[in-house]
């Protein structure tokens, strides 16, 4: 769905199919302009109440079968096309152009869903978003959940952000309420049942139940017992859980929810947040993420991912202190392994940088501007009890700090002892054998320790008789 080359794939493979012939054996992908023309022109053979009102003609129902297609199949060509959000500066307007945050995070999708299309992966997409304040992760993801409800049949979603008001009406399900309510009435399946900041039951038997971090459900949490019975007793295959650094809860997810949502190549489940503290369940997921373990994949966003977003009109004569510039210096250095691409602060953003640091310099709050504007995953995540360094000098310190060589172990010297004596223990063995066999032999290095050397024995050979020596 995220992957141009999986959807060519999979389109191949239904149009070769016995429904295939439904659509004549063969689709197209019409210009954006071209399908808005038709999507006005079908608006006006239907009406709300009466459903349709007048006969379709045959490059009408022609259109219809095309794009029913395509938007199950892709969810770029469905986006582009009939998606539609709130922009605080114009309303209700398409979802495209996305910003560049955006595309970033539907790269990272593509990639993982080629390669677990071309192994056979068991599972679906399970995706970690690491973020900056503000960068539209929860209107994209949004957007991917009302796209998998709305176009595949038998689909049991579910949101939830950290408190009731951030999942229901007024947070995210109403931004999927927006999306399904603009979709032409072609592409929108029937509801049988709708209840606000609670669900959505479809007619195509798909479904969106609303939860929350603070509010999972439970009978012991009426009763004064914990919280945390979220997804138990469910099957979901969609899921959308955001601002998961503020869950009350949030280690029921491991024990609750997880088991609850199916391991098949229909899966989707984003997990979205800023940072708020260390060692604290996100930070755990995302590390043991990035260690190879579970079943996420860590897709991190900087600050300054989307341009447009966070700037600043430089005044004349302004010139960038010498820790904006050796902070700029580290953005550009780092900044390919987020961006995808070479990248460099512009002075508009590095003068935003400055306003912003200072300000919360002045108040105190350095290491919360941090965790919420962070340039790299370790500065999202902030130490925020008292430390003998202060993050000003933490920032510095990782500003002009050069990339990691060599790590070194420290072991106390009892054990070192007991390293060098099974050291030699192993030499003398090794000599041993070496006057009963030619050629060198190698005594290998502990296998849990690193520090003791590979070192070679050479055999003392028996000296030969004189008649062979003359």
């Amino acid at each position: 769905m995220y992957s141009q080359a999986v959807v060519d794939a999979r389109l191949k493979l239904l149009l070769g199919s016995p429904l295939g012939a439904a659509v004549g054996g063969a689709v197209e992908s019409l210009p954006v302009p071209q399908c808005q023309l038709l999507t006005r022109q079908l608006a006006t053979a239907h009406d709300p109440k009466k459903g349709v009102i007048r006969a379709l003609s045959a490059d009408e129902q022609w259109f219809i079968r095309n794009e029913r297609v395509l938007t199950k199949l892709s969810w770029r060509h469905w986006a582009e096309r009939y998606c539609k959000i709130i922009r605080p500066d114009t309303g209700v307007s398409p979802m495209y152009p996305l910003w560049e945050s955006q595309e970033l995070i539907l790269a990272a999708l593509a990639d993982e869903e080629e390669k677990r299309f071309s192994s056979g992966h068991p599972d679906g997409l399970v995706g970690n978003i690491l973020k900056g304040r503000q960068l539209g992760a929860s209107t994209l993801c949004q957007s991917l959940v009302a796209h998998r409800t709305t176009t595949q049949s038998y689909t049991k979603s579910m949101i939830a952000s950290d408190v009731p008001e951030n999942s229901g009406s007024t947070g995210l399900f109403g931004m999927l309420e927006l999306v399904v309510e603009e979709l032409p009435w072609w592409l929108k399946p029937g509801e049988k049942f709708h209840t606000k900041d609670r669900h959505i039951v479809f007619t195509n038997h798909s479904s969106v139940v609303v939860e929350a971090g603070k509010s999972m459900k439970g009978g012991l949490s009426d009763e004064g017992g914990q919280k945390g019975q979220l997804g138990r007793s469910k099957t979901y295959s969609c899921v959308h859980l955001s601002e998961l650094s503020t869950w009350e809860y949030a280690e029921t997810i491991d024990d609750s929810l997880d088991p609850a949502i199916a391991r098949t190549p229909r899966t989707l489940w984003m997990k979205e947040s800023t940072a708020k503290g260390r060692h604290n369940w996100w930070h755990n997921e995302w590390l043991a993420t990035e260690r190879g373990y579970g079943r996420s994949f860590n897709i991190f966003i900087p600050w300054y991912a989307e341009r447009s977003k966070y700037w600043m009109p430089v005044p004349d004569g302004w010139e960038p202190p010498g820790y904006c510039l050796d902070y700029a210096a580290r953005v550009n250095r780092h900044a390919p392994r987020w961006m995808r691409r070479s990248f460099e602060l512009s002075k508009e953003q590095l003068y935003w940088y400055f306003r912003s640091y200072e300000a919360a310099q002045q108040k105190g709050v350095l290491y919360k501007f941090f965790e919420e504007y962070p340039a790299e995953p370790g500065e999202a995540f902030q130490y925020s009890g008292r430390s003998i360094f202060s993050p000003e000098q933490i920032d510095k310190l990782r500003n002009v700090a050069r990339p990691l060589r060599t790590l070194y172990t420290i072991q106390p010297a009892s054990l070192i002892t007991e390293i060098r004596d099974t050291a030699f223990q192993e030499a003398e063995v090794a000599r041993e054998i070496a006057g009963a066999q030619r050629g060198p032999v190698v005594v290998q290095r502990l296998k849990n320790d690193p520090s003791v050397q590979p070192h070679v024995v050479e055999p003392e050979l028996p000296v030969p008789p004189a008649e062979v020596l003359s």
